[in-house]
């Protein structure tokens, strides 16, 4: 009867608690990207130049619509969509850290070895030019990845119930 009970409970109370989920998915290929409620989107309305930006306040599997704090969107009049890499700003900031680094230890080993022979040299000033420049300059390249959506494009929208 105890688990009987336990069981009835548990089901009832995974039934309660259902997720619906905004799946990206490419043409011709089993991956997706699954964005959930809460996330922030950047996106693009059909015809429009500007970017817009929002957080997911819910998503309607019955109409296919994205709900956001003050107004709703249909997939279908989104064009594009743009996602942030994590990794081109990670490798950026590490660059810049290590040019500064470079730098700064240089120009105190310099300045502490008690030899007026040594001083900073051009060689150090350009290790710190070229890293901080990749370090600045790598986000801007491949920081972002466009997504385009529609028949003619590899790229889809839709959103699905994942309900037990």
């Amino acid at each position: 009867m105890r688990i009987a009970l336990l069981f009835f409970l548990l089901s009832l109370g995974l039934s309660l608690f259902s997720q619906k989920i905004l799946l990206v998915e490419k043409r011709n290929s089993p991956q997706n990207q699954k964005i959930y409620e809460g996330a922030y989107i950047q996106y693009k309305l059909i015809g429009e130049k500007k970017w817009r930006a929002g957080e997911i306040y819910e998503l309607r599997d019955d109409t296919q619509m994205i709900v956001f704090s003050d107004h709703y969107l249909p997939l279908d009049q989104i064009e594009m969509m743009r996602e942030h890499k994590p990794w081109p700003r990670n490798i950026g900031y590490m660059l810049v850290t290590f040019g500064l680094s470079w730098s700064g230890i240089a120009a105190i080993g310099t300045a502490t070895d008690g030899d007026p022979d040594t001083h900073y040299q051009w060689s150090d000033a350009a290790v710190t030019g070229i890293s901080v420049g990749t370090g600045l300059l790598l986000p801007m390249l491949f920081g972002t990845r466009k997504m385009r959506f529609g028949e003619k494009h590899k790229w889809r929208l839709r959103v699905i119930d994942v309900s037990f």
